[in-house]
């Protein structure tokens, strides 16, 4: 009894390691462009338009992140000079 149940716990180990290794690849977001084609790609099933990725625009919600890190709130940032904007959600 014992002999079978080592057999079958290895017997397992491996099927579990061969269905691991036949798992596709993912499509893992490495770089800003690997986001932004991703994106681009949902955008494009539903006929919109591509996005791009801007510098300026990052690092104006990084900064507004930074700002609201303290408290988590959810507010709009007022758009600074350039008037951005956020989508904001609350959920529970």
């Amino acid at each position: 009894m014992a002999y079978s149940l080592k057999l079958a716990s290895l017997a397992l180990a491996f099927v579990s390691i061969a269905v691991a290794a036949m798992a596709p690849p993912c499509a893992a977001q490495n770089s800003l462009q690997d986001y932004v084609d991703l994106h681009n790609a949902a955008r494009a099933e539903v006929g919109v338009g591509d996005v791009s990725w801007d510098d300026t625009v990052a690092a104006y919600a990084e900064s507004y992140a930074a700002e609201r890190q303290g408290d988590c709130a959810l507010q709009h940032s007022g758009g600074g000079p350039n008037h951005y904007g956020e989508n904001l959600v609350d959920g529970t």
